[in-house]
């Protein structure tokens, strides 16, 4: 047999996976999703602490491709590398999980403003499910006809969308409208009229922009599909910054040009702030720019959500084995065969419990917008410990080299992913559950090294399945919700 070609992404085609990944649903809602939890002075300090926390991870896992290469797969390899065999599983597993409710966000999104010109997707919740449908496995075909060929399509389609972002940034910065902004700091929202203290604000804020910024690790994800160590570096560090530039100017220029509660209330939140100016032309024209912003993020975050357990399954076994099989194309067929299918499964579950009535409803946050943001608060919280157990390598790397500056770097970004599991607790336990889900694979896995499992994973499974029947009690009588 000929030898599988592995190493098929150069430098702009995996950069455009990295900026794929960041640039997608998040910064089309960014004002409407800020402006529903804060005011924008406080808006512009959470972006300065989400800035430096991210910031600094982006420089480690640049630190690690360069002077760990040989740790191929980013988020398992480092985890494993740090903590061991076992919890580089169970970051592997968060982190899948992490991606796949990344996956749903953009369905809700896409469907959300295709039903601004299909009214069906706005009445019937099985329209929305058909077409969300559809799109997964068209994507998981392209993606199962070849990671090339992925990966031109996705740098196509990443320059197509930054072309209507980078227009909005100019045009609001040229009709930004100082007034508009009101008292920066003050406890009574704009967008909506609530009031809400400064500590309240700049937490729900960044809740919204680490998931903004989920995406930065791409590079070292898929550096086995990448010709060049160096590139995979570069390209988590550039995709970074270009992201920053982008959200920082977007989410708070445009609340200089549309009111925040016309932009919090608006379906397509970017779209209503060109049509206020430009009429029907500037709303459709960012709609599209949406789109193609979140159809391009889709594809990106396909092909990361199918090369986690892949590169799990082939380093270590960590996976069950058959995760590692792939195709004469490198295209891990069964892992992302068995994504596909959990997608399909969580969208139809979504679907199931929702009604079709509040899928079109008006005033209050639409259905869509409410499982869109649950979507990105699981995303977030089941993301973060593969990043903390990443900062924690970076920064035993850096004792080992005598290096200070990698340290305040893992210092730094370990610091907002502790505050972020404080703020965010409630999503904790649903990342308890998922992770307690992870049971049942790791049970196949000691099977297939004939092995019994370990008595302190039987304790660690025990102590999160008990929890788990907690949480899943407490959401029944109404005491947790999300």
């Amino acid at each position: 047999m000929a030898k599988t070609e592995t190493r098929v992404l150069g430098f702009l085609p995996l950069l455009a996976v990295v900026v794929g990944a960041i640039v997608g649903a998040g910064i089309f809602n960014a004002p409407a999703d800020l402006g529903r939890v804060a005011n924008p002075g406080w808006i512009a300090v959470a972006w300065a602490i989400a800035g430096m926390g991210m910031f600094s991870l982006a420089r480690i896992f640049q630190y690690l491709a360069l002077r760990r290469p040989e740790l191929e797969g980013g988020i398992y390899s480092y985890a494993r590398e740090a903590a061991g065999e076992f919890m580089g599983f169970n970051s592997a597993y968060g982190y899948w999980w992490s991606a796949l409710f990344t996956n749903l966000a953009f369905f809700f999104a896409i469907t959300k403003v295709l039903g601004l010109y299909l009214p069906l997707l706005a009445r019937d919740k099985w329209a929305a499910f058909a077409l969300a449908s559809a799109l997964l496995w068209g994507y998981a075909a392209l993606i199962w006809a070849g990671i090339r060929t992925a990966g031109a399509a996705n740098l196509a389609i990443t320059l197509l969308k930054l072309l209507p972002l980078l227009f909005v940034a100019l045009f609001s910065a040229f009709l930004f409208k100082p007034a508009l902004l009101g008292e920066p700091f003050s406890a009574t929202l704009k967008g909506t009229g609530a009031t809400s203290g400064f500590w309240q604000q700049i937490g729900g804020s960044l809740g919204v922009m680490v998931f903004a910024f989920m995406g930065i690790e791409g590079g070292v994800t898929i550096s086995a599909k990448a010709r060049s160590a160096r590139d995979v570096g570069r390209v988590g560090l550039i995709g970074f910054l270009i992201a920053l530039v982008l959200y920082v100017a977007v989410s708070t220029l445009t609340l200089g040009v549309t009111p925040a509660r016309e932009i919090v209330n608006a379906p397509s939140p970017l779209g209503a702030v060109l049509g206020s100016a430009l009429g029907g032309f500037g709303r459709h024209f960012l709609n599209i720019g949406f789109l193609f912003s979140v159809l391009g993020a889709l594809l990106a975050w396909l092909l990361l959500t199918a090369e986690v357990p892949f590169s799990a399954a082939v380093r270590d076994n960590a996976f069950p084995r058959a995760f590692a099989r792939t195709n004469a194309r490198a295209t891990p067929v069964f892992s992302l065969a068995v994504t596909a299918a959990v997608s399909q499964l969580l969208l139809a579950l979504f679907f199931l419990f929702s009604r079709s009535s509040d899928i079109g409803a008006s005033g209050n946050a639409p259905l869509l917008q409410n499982l869109y943001f649950g979507a990105i608060s699981i995303s977030v919280i089941c993301g973060l410990v593969p990043y903390v157990l990443s900062a924690l390598l970076g920064a035993r790397q850096a004792r080992r080299d005598g290096r200070a500056v990698p340290l305040v770097y893992a210092a730094l970004s370990s610091t907002l992913f502790a505050w972020m599991f404080v703020i965010m607790a409630k999503y904790a336990a649903a990342a308890v559950v998922v992770y307690a889900s992870g049971f049942v694979l790791r049970l196949l896995v000691h099977r297939e090294r004939r092995q019994p499992l370990p008595r302190s994973e039987k304790l660690f499974y025990a102590v999160l399945l008990t929890a788990s029947i907690g949480i899943a009690i407490l959401i029944s009588r109404g005491q947790i919700r999300f």
